[in-house]
């Protein structure tokens, strides 16, 4: 069985549509690297460009450089599917790195697996630019319990 059949393929709606995920991206993190390239009832994917991404000494990119591609675009599919939670928060996350990553572009898939008023929980594919699979995430976001103000209040 893979990541996106039984019940973490449920069908949900998006809140927010891919111009708005990428816009959302352009605003908050625009030096983060990453392209959202699809916003679905099924998935969220988005690339990590490689100039972004470090590279260890002997070629490969580095663990902690997929970790963060794969926060962030937890964080934007999050933001997808239940809208503008800015204050939402990594409260866990595991990444397993089954092969080294060549250098070049990553394809992340992300799939909703839970999205309830407090919490959400995101499971992640990386894929290189061979599109070997060379990582597998879960990534857990605690969501604002109440509207919060803004910075500038």
């Amino acid at each position: 069985m893979t990541m996106t059949e039984g019940p973490a393929a449920e069908l949900r709606e998006p809140k927010l549509s891919l111009a708005e995920v990428r816009q959302l991206l352009a605003d908050f993190m625009p030096e983060a690297g990453l392209d959202v390239v699809e916003v679905s009832p099924h998935r969220v994917v988005v690339l990590a460009l490689p100039h972004w991404l470090e590279q260890r000494p002997g070629g490969t990119l580095s663990g902690p450089a997929i970790f963060k591609a794969v926060d962030l675009s937890a964080f934007l599919a999050v933001n997808a599917y239940a809208g503008r939670v800015l204050t939402g928060v990594l409260s866990s996350g595991s990444i397993n790195l089954l092969e080294g990553a060549e250098p070049g572009p990553l394809r992340i898939v992300l799939t909703v697996a839970k999205l309830g008023r407090r919490m959400a929980v995101v499971t992640a594919q990386v894929f290189d630019a061979d599109e070997q699979l060379v990582a597998v995430s879960t990534m857990q976001f605690a969501l604002p319990s109440r509207p919060t103000r803004s910075i500038a209040d």
